[in-house]
């Protein structure tokens, strides 16, 4: 399959999946209402990024090696499965933990809710080896399908479990999404290994290769694939963090009504990221192909044309859209949206450059970049979120987001005198 193919399926399940999600927000902060809303706010970004750094930060380099491999064999792989379930039930132990780091009002949650998250961690790992193998294959197409599969899920259940179990049904909706969209990856991946080519894999054959599988647990070449995705996890887990730091901040200190109230704002502020995104999946291989910066120019373009309106509309009008979908109006939440509107616009620039340095193949300097964001960040949420409340916190990833964007351009305009 072609390049061009391969990225509208990336485009077309990227686009939908991050509309699902969105709706899956939309649907906790209606039914939640604003201060549970707020402590969901407040633990999601947590389990997101536990989830990459303990789960899905492993299937990047399973596709690297297995894309390289002239004769396909996925047994050898399968030890690094369970290396994945390992290192996720290590997760899970640590995450009750995490709220003596955060402090503040995370110590008041109840363990139930670090418990769901851990839970988010485990389940997430056939998910993830599902997707590094269908990647290393170049089945993009159910690869696609995967991300279809576990929004979806993860959306119907949502509103049930949210219904009748609150902030920890919502937790449970993402565990069980992760793991019925598991199910279905690991049905794709022995349809295309074993249907298409005819083999049957009997009973006896799965028992020798689990068992071969413990004793190659920690072989040379699983600890090889696990060296080469420290960096990726790291860099994916802080990128996910980076997002997020004011809510958890904001969480920690004002505590869950004011970071509800602050949720609504970023919510909607992020639809921004959904333009971004989309042109970013394909201008990676686009970069990485023809090394012109050119195409940089025209995706900031057609960023700025996309966004321009939404941002507008934020700036003007943004009673509108927090009454539409939240029902809550609230004077420190209008002025937040304003400044998170114009913040995740610079963001959204950013992560074209960003995009644009992977594929020149500066990935570590984009992590460099990032990292130093999270740190500017967590520095400036801490001091002007005392001072000034949740407008404060808005005010800190303005700040941060311009910072970045600004570096980032610096260091693009560097490496082109060097191409």
């Amino acid at each position: 399959m072609s390049l061009a193919k391969d990225s509208i399926y990336i485009l077309l399940s990227n686009l939908y999946s991050k509309g699902m999600a969105y709706l899956f927000y939309l649907i906790t902060a209606i039914l939640l209402g604003t201060e549970a809303f707020g402590i969901l706010k407040g633990l999601l970004p947590i389990a997101d990024t536990l989830t990459i750094f303990f789960s899905s930060g492993i299937p990047p380099a399973i596709a690297k090696f297995l894309a390289e491999e002239k004769d396909v064999n996925i047994n050898k792989y399968i030890p690094i499965l369970l290396s994945m379930v390992l290192f996720s039930i290590i997760g899970f132990l640590i995450t009750p933990y995490i709220k003596y780091i955060l402090g503040g009002h995370y110590l008041s949650i109840d363990n139930s809710l670090y418990f769901a998250i851990g839970l988010c961690i485990i389940t997430s790992t056939l998910i993830a080896f599902s997707r590094g193998i269908l990647q290393g294959l170049l089945k993009i197409k159910h690869l696609s399908t995967t991300w279809i599969v576990e929004y979806t899920v993860k959306v119907i259940l949502v509103f049930l479990l949210t219904l009748y179990f609150g902030i920890f049904g919502s937790l449970l909706s993402i565990s069980l999404s992760y793991l019925i969209s598991g199910i279905f990856g690991v049905y794709l991946v022995y349809r295309i290994l074993y249907k298409e080519a005819k083999l049957k894999l009997k009973l006896q054959k799965i028992k020798n290769i689990v068992k071969s599988s413990i004793k190659n647990i920690f072989s040379d070449f699983n600890l090889k694939v696990l060296k080469y995705s420290t960096p990726i996890a790291l860099t994916s887990s802080s990128y996910r963090l980076f997002g997020d730091i004011d809510n958890i901040i904001i969480m920690s200190i004002m505590g869950g009504f004011w970071s509800g109230i602050y949720g609504y704002s970023s919510l909607i502020s992020r639809g921004i990221f959904m333009f971004a995104s989309a042109i970013s999946i394909p201008l990676l291989p686009r970069i990485s192909k023809t090394k012109d910066l050119s195409i940089l120019k025209n995706g900031i373009i057609q960023n700025t044309l996309f966004s321009s309106i939404f941002v507008i509309g934020c700036l003007f009008f943004p009673e509108i859209p927090l009454k539409a979908f939240f029902n809550v109006v609230n004077p420190e939440g209008i002025l937040c949206l304003r400044i998170l509107a114009i913040s995740s616009l610079f963001m959204s620039y950013y992560t074209l450059i960003s995009t644009t340095l992977q594929g020149l193949g500066y990935a570590k300097i984009s992590f460099y970049i990032i990292l130093f964001g999270i740190i500017l960040n967590i520095i400036l949420n801490l001091i002007l979120v005392k001072l000034y409340g949740i407008v404060g916190g808005s005010l800190a990833t303005l700040i941060t987001s311009i910072t970045i964007f600004l570096v980032g351009v610096f260091v693009i305009l560097k490496k082109n005198r060097n191409l």
